[in-house]
C-alpha cells in the first residue's frame, strides 16, 4: 500500500535524523547539518531507502512555508527601525557587495549577466537558522556583533522576497528580461500590498472571534489554515508559497497574539523544515561530487571567501573596528536555507544547468557543515588578524589620536569598556562624583549620541592594548569591563593586566561559569549577572515571609560562601 510506503518512509528519515542529531549534538555541530547528512545517506545516492520521494518533497514545501510564516511573524518593524544603522546599512552593503563581486566573477567565468544576478542572489543569503543557534548556544546574541549579526540576517530574509519575484523574470527570452524583472517588480508590489491589506482588515476580528473561544486546537488549526492559505493564495497571483506565507507570518508580527501563535506552530515548523534539509541532502549526487571534487572545493571556498570579505567590508564601511567586522564576516560566510529553495526555483527556469546545480548543491553544504567549526574560531581568528599591524595600516581605528591627547592629562581614573546600561550608568555615578573616567565603545552610532552630549567617549576596541595604552591604562585606578562578549572578556583581562599589575579589573559577565577563567586572566572582581539576579529575587521572596533585606542578604552571602552553593555541575 502507498500509503505504507510513505509512513515507511518517514519513519526512515526521522530514524536516520535522531541518530544523526545526536551524534553531531555532541559534537557541537548544527542539527541542520544533521538533517542534510540524513537526506545524503538515505537519498540515491547513498542506500536508496527512500521509495516516495516525491511526497517527502512536497512536505518539505509545507516545511519552507511554516519556516517562512514564523520568520514573518518573529520579523517587526518596529525592531527593523531599532536596529537600521546594521539592517539597512550593513545588511545592504553585505547583500550588495557579494551580490556584485559575484556578478564580476560570473563575467569573468564566461556567464552571462542574469546567469550572474542569479548566482549573486544564491550566494548573498546566509543561513539564519544554524548562524542564529550558534549563536545562542555561545551567549552571543546580545553582544556588539551579534546584534550585528542578526541585522544582517534580518535584512537577507527580507531580500529573498524581490529576489524570488524576480527569477522568473530573469527567465525571461531576449531584451524582454529588463521589462519582465520590472513587471515582476511592480506585480509583487501590487501583490504583496494587496495581501497585506486583505489579511490586515480580514484576519484580526477572526482571531479575536477565536481566541474568545478558549479552545486551543481550533486556536491552532486556524493558525496552520492561515499560514497555509495566505500561501496559496500568493501562489494563485503568480507570487511564491514561501512569500506568502511570510507576509501571513508579517500581518500577525504586530498583534496581540503573535507570540502564542508562534509558540503553537515552532513544533510543526521544526518537523516539516527538517524535511525540508532533508531532501537537500537527497538531492546531492555523491557520484559527481566524487567525479568533480576540486570544482566542488574550489566553490565552497570561493563562496567562504567571498562573503567573508564581503561582510566584513560591509562591517568596516560603517565604522566598526576591524575585530568585530572579521567576526561578523566569518560568521556570514556561509549559504544559507533560502538559497535552495531560490536554487530550485531557478533551476526549473532553466535558469542553471545540471552540472552548475549539483556543484552549487555540494559546495552550499560543505559551507554549512563548516559554520560550526568557523564560528568556534572565530574570536580567536579575528583577534589575531585585527592586531597584525599590516592589517592595522589599511585599516585604522579612528580617533585615537584625540583619545591619546584627552587621556594624557587624566590620573587615577577609571576606564569604562561599553556603553551599554551597565556603562552609561557607571559614568553617570562616576561624573556625579567627579571622578576622572573615559569610555571606549565600538559602536560608531552610540559613539557619535553621546560625543554630542558631551560624554567623554571615544572609539575602541577595549581590548586592544594599543587602544588601552591610549585611554591611560598605566596611570589607571581600574578598568571597568561592561561589554557582552564572553569569548574576548579573557583576552581584554589579560591585556589590562599586562599593561599594568596595580590596575583594578572589574567584569560583568552573563555565566556564573566563566568567573573562574576570568580570575585566571587577571580580573579582580568578576560581576554574574546570574549570581546577583539571583540574590535579588531570593531577598525579595524573602521580604515576603517579613524578613528584612539586609538580614535577607546576609543569609545570601553566608549561602554563597559555601562551595556547593554556586558550583556549576
Amino acid at each position: 500500500m502507498e500509503h505504507h510506503e510513505l509512513l515507511r518512509d518517514l519513519l526512515v528519515l526521522f530514524g536516520f535524523a535522531t541518530v544523526a542529531a545526536v551524534a553531531l549534538q555532541r559534537a557541537r555541530q548544527s542539527t541542520v547539518v544533521a538533517y542534510l547528512l540524513t537526506g545524503l545517506l538515505v537519498g540515491p545516492s547513498g542506500l536508496k531507502l527512500i521509495t516516495n520521494r516525491e511526497a517527502i518533497v512536497l512536505m518539505a514545501e509545507i516545511g519552507v512555508i511554516l519556516l517562512l510564516f514564523t520568520i514573518g511573524i518573529e520579523f517587526s518593524l518596529k525592531k527593523l527601525w531599532r536596529m537600521r544603522q546594521v539592517v539597512l546599512g550593513a545588511g545592504s552593503r553585505q547583500v550588495g557587495l557579494t551580490i556584485l563581486v559575484t556578478v564580476l566573477l560570473a563575467f569573468a567565468l564566461g556567464l552571462a549577466w542574469r546567469e550572474g544576478l542569479f548566482w549573486g542572489f544564491l550566494v548573498a543569503a546566509s543561513s539564519t537558522a544554524i548562524v542564529l543557534k550558534l549563536l545562542f548556544e555561545r551567549q552571543e546574541i546580545d553582544s556588539m556583533h551579534g546584534r550585528a549579526i542578526i541585522g544582517i540576517l534580518l535584512f537577507q530574509d527580507l531580500c529573498v522576497v524581490p529576489m524570488m519575484a524576480m527569477i522568473p523574470a530573469l527567465a525571461a527570452p531576449g531584451r524582454a528580461v529588463a521589462l519582465s524583472i520590472l513587471w515582476a517588480l511592480v506585480k509583487a508590489v501590487v501583490v504583496v500590498g494587496g495581501i497585506l491589506l486583505v489579511a490586515h482588515s480580514f484576519f484580526p476580528p477572526l482571531w479575536r472571534t477565536i481566541v474568545e473561544l478558549r479552545n486551543k486546537e481550533i486556536f491552532l488549526i486556524a493558525t496552520i489554515f492561515f499560514s497555509l492559505g495566505t500561501a496559496w493564495a500568493a501562489g494563485q497571483l503568480g507570487l511564491s508559497l514561501a512569500l506568502g506565507a511570510f507576509l501571513a507570518g508579517l500581518v500577525l508580527s504586530e498583534s496581540e497574539y503573535a507570540h502564542q501563535i508562534l509558540s503553537e506552530i515552532l513544533p510543526f515548523r521544526d518537523s516539516f523544515s527538517s524535511l525540508f534539509f532533508i531532501s537537500v541532502g537527497m538531492l546531492i549526487n555523491l557520484n559527481f561530487v566524487e567525479q568533480n571534487g576540486p570544482a566542488v572545493v574550489g566553490a565552497a571556498a570561493g563562496i567562504l571567501l567571498v562573503k567573508l570579505l564581503c561582510g566584513a567590508a560591509a562591517m568596516l564601511t560603517l565604522g566598526f573596528p576591524l575585530r568585530m567586522s572579521l567576526l561578523v564576516g566569518l560568521a556570514l560566510a556561509q549559504v544559507g536555507e533560502f538559497s535552495f529553495v531560490l536554487l530550485q526555483q531557478g533551476a526549473g527556469l532553466g535558469l542553471v544547468s545540471p552540472a552548475a546545480y549539483q556543484t552549487f548543491l555540494a559546495a552550499s553544504v560543505a559551507t554549512m557543515m563548516l559554520t560550526p567549526l568557523i564560528i568556534q574560531a572565530s574570536p580567536a581568528l579575528a583577534a589575531r588578524l585585527s592586531e597584525m599591524r599590516a592589517l592595522r595600516r589599511f585599516f585604522p581605528e579612528p580617533a585615537q589620536e584625540e583619545l591619546e591627547q584627552q587621556a594624557t592629562a587624566l590620573r587615577d581614573h577609571t576606564i569604562i569598556c561599553g556603553y551599554g546600561l551597565n556603562g552609561r550608568l557607571a559614568a553617570g555615578v562616576l561624573g556625579r562624583l567627579r571622578i576622572p573616567y573615559v569610555i571606549l565603545e565600538t559602536n560608531p552610532e552610540t559613539v557619535q549620541k553621546a560625543a554630542a552630549i558631551q560624554e567623554r567617549i571615544f572609539f575602541g576596541d577595549g581590548s586592544n592594548q594599543e587602544i588601552l595604552q591610549k585611554a591611560g591604562i598605566e596611570r589607571a585606578r581600574a578598568i571597568v569591563y561592561a561589554i557582552s562578549d564572553p569569548f574576548v572578556l579573557g583576552r581584554a583581562v589579560a591585556n589590562a593586566r599586562a599593561l599594568n599589575p596595580k590596575v583594578n579589573v572589574i567584569v560583568r559577565t552573563k555565566r556564573l561559569e566563566d568567573a573562574p577563567d576570568l580570575e585566571r586572566a587577571g580580573a579582580s572582581q568578576v560581576i554574574s549577572e546570574e549570581l546577583e539576579a539571583a540574590g535579588e529575587i531570593i531577598i525579595c521572596l524573602l521580604e515576603l515571609y517579613g524578613l528584612p533585606r539586609k538580614e535577607a542578604f546576609a543569609h545570601i552571602q553566608e549561602t554563597r560562601a559555601q562551595p556547593e552553593a554556586t558550583r556549576v555541575e
